[in-house]
Order: C-alpha cells, then structure tokens, then sequence
C-alpha cells in the first residue's frame, strides 16, 4: 500500500514549459482583445464629460441672457480707468473672456467678486476693479475650473503661459469671419453685430462697450436658436508643432482670399506645414482672456483642421478653428441648450470662397451653423 501511494505521488504533474507558454499567450490575446474596449469605454466616458460641461456651460449663458437681457460678450472690461489712476493702462484693457463674465452662473461667484475687487497684484499698484488684464501674471487667472476642462485634452492637467494662467479646453463661437478676431473691432461700431454669437463690442471707435449683458440679444439670433452654434472645443497648446493648440502664420489677405489656403497647411500626423510663432500666445493656455486666438473658434474650416493667424500675438486675425482629442469631430453645443458631436467630414461648401461680411455664409453647413443672422437654412446634420 505504501507502494502504491508513493507511485501515485510521483504521478502528479506539474505545469510544462510549453504549457505555460500557451497559457501565456491566451492571456495576451484576451488583454489585446479587452485593452482596445477598454480604453474605447474610458474615452467614451470622457467624451460624455466633456458634453456635459458643454451643456452647463451653454446653460448659463442662457441664464446670464435670462439675468441681463443679452449674452456675455467676447470680450469685456474697463478700458478707459478714471483721473484718478492716471489713465493708466494698467486695467483689465477690455480683455476679459465671455467665460470670465459667466463665472457667477457656474458657481464662481467668490472668484468673479475677487476678480471684480482687483488686488494690487498682476503690474498694478493699487486696486482697481476687473485689473489686470489677462496676459498678466495674476492669481484669480490661474485657478483650475473643472467645468473649463475636458478630461480627453491632455492639455487640460497643465499650466498655461508658464503658469501664468490656467487653460480652457472651450470657445466661444466668433462665426464664420476672421473679421474681429484680432480683439480690435468687427467692422460694426455700436452694435455686436458679429457673424457669431459672441463678437467685440464697441460703442464707438476705440471704446469697447464694458457691463453686464453687453453682447447679443436673443432676439439678434435670427437663424433660430436650435440652428446657431453657441460654443465649441478648443485643444490646449501641448508644444508638438501640432495641428493642436498651435497655428501657423499667413499673411491676412491669403486667408481672406480663400480659408483654403490654411487648410493646406494640414502635414503628416496631425503636423502643421507653416512657420510656428514661438511666442506663448496659442490656442487654450487662458480661460480669462476673450482673445479668439485664446478662447474663441471660427466656424470656417471643419473641426480638428490647422488654425492660421496674420502673425504673432493673441491679436492677431485669423481662422482659429475648433478642435479635439475625440476621434473623428468635436462636441458642439447650440443656443438652445443642445449639445451635438459634429464630424470632421461636415460640409463646408466653398473654402476657396472669400471671407464674408454679410449674408448667407459660403462655408456649407458648418459656416451656416456658425452664423446667427446669415439666412440660412441648413440644420444640424442627423
């Protein structure tokens, strides 16, 4: 009996080599099966977080509208300051974003009064209200706001400016015209009458109109709200030479000629073909500042397309076009509150029509989207 057991111990197998092996394998080809689905879920996750920031954010938008009777505008503050700073131009300068103006209406209200108060920091030597402006180094301009960033933009968990300032992963919709997107005027004094939602308002020549509810009124918003595109995603700057958060530069009339001259810039893997402005100034490194080269996008070119801009400096005109990390196209939201992904492959009818001052806008679909007035009557694609 002894034997016997001793026998049947000397039987019990143990794993081969080659039996390892193969169990090795399996398990590599379930993970190379499961990782794709895997991270197919996580970024259809993020790309449902970034909608839903969309979402709030148009919505208070509308409820500054409801609030004040007219949308934030691009770009807003004092320009002007009273005799007694001096006339000094130390001042908000008339930078400040459409989003900085919405801060009461996401729940940063204790971040808008301070900003509002303006601490003698940021350049300036004593307070002054809605200062400095938003190129300085100033600390209200680098808190991180979750409702500012999507989660699939790398470029989200970074510093913009050399940490001067913190990103915005979202823009404002400037239309289908390069016209005004340098931050100095759009062509119509005493009127936000921008092709967009959201434009640089002016009273007169060289005075911006600054308080509460100085953009565009709903009314204005002729084309219907469900039809005319209220914000968009921007990528942050991430220092690839890359199609995101970058631009070339080209001479204005080039792409007042015809936007497809920008679209050429377009190289291998998401590269641009085009000198690259070393300068800081670039596509989401500020949510305070309303310059469209920071905070704003054309309804020009079709998502995720090169940007191009007349030259160095977030003053600059130029197609800022909207762009993102979701495969394929980028999440949009409407003025009515809607929220849709709109595919790269939209229509844009003639890029190498010129840039339009009025009318019907000569960009498909995506340009009539873009505009709030032009007349036209294309919808969201189904």
């Amino acid at each position: 009996m002894a034997k016997l057991l001793r026998w049947h111990r000397k039987r019990s197998y143990a794993f081969t080599l080659v039996e390892l092996l193969v169990v090795i394998a399996i398990i590599g080809i379930l993970v190379g099966l499961l990782l794709p689905a895997v991270q197919a879920a996580r970024e259809a996750a993020r790309r449902m977080q970034c909608s839903n920031n969309l979402k709030q954010l148009t919505l208070a938008s509308l409820n500054y509208e409801s609030a004040y009777k007219r949308f934030p505008s691009a770009m807003n503050g004092p320009i002007v300051l009273p005799a007694n700073w001096g006339g000094s131009w130390e001042s908000s300068r008339g930078h400040h974003s459409a989003w900085l103006q919405m801060l009461p209406f996401i729940e940063q209200t204790p971040l808008y009064n301070t900003i509002s108060a303006g601490p003698a920091e940021g350049g300036m030597t004593q307070d002054r209200p809605f200062g400095p402006h938003s190129l300085r180094p100033y600390t209200a301009y680098q808190a991180r706001i979750s409702a500012f960033l999507c989660p699939s933009d790398p470029g989200s968990t970074t510093m913009g400016w050399s940490s001067a300032q913190a990103p915005i992963c979202y823009a404002t919709n400037f239309g289908d015209s390069t016209r005004g997107t340098d931050g100095r005027h759009n062509g119509e004094w005493g009127s936000p009458n921008a092709r967009g939602m959201f434009g640089i308002v002016w009273s007169s020549p060289g005075v911006r109109v600054v308080g509460p509810g100085a953009g565009k009124r709903m009314g204005a918003v002729s084309d219907g709200t469900s039809n005319t595109l209220c914000f968009s995603e921007i990528t942050v700057f991430n220092g690839q030479g890359k199609i995101h958060g970058h631009y070339t530069t080209m001479p204005r009339d080039t792409f007042r000629a015809g936007p497809i001259a920008c679209m050429a810039t377009r190289g291998p893997n998401g590269t641009i073909v085009g000198p690259l402005p070393s300068s800081h100034h670039r596509h989401g490194e500020s949510w305070a500042s309303g310059f469209t080269m920071n905070s704003g996008f054309c309804a020009i070119l079709p998502p995720n397309a090169p940007s191009c801009a007349n030259g160095r400096g977030e003053w600059q005109e130029g197609i800022y076009t909207a762009n993102s990390y979701h495969t394929g196209g980028v999440n949009a939201s409407m003025v009515d509150g809607s929220v849709h992904f709109i595919s790269e492959s939209i229509d844009t009818g003639n890029l190498a029509a010129p840039i339009p001052v009025s009318g019907p806008s000569p960009y498909g679909v995506w340009g009539s989207l873009g505009t709030s007035s032009g007349g036209e009557v294309a919808q969201l694609p189904q």
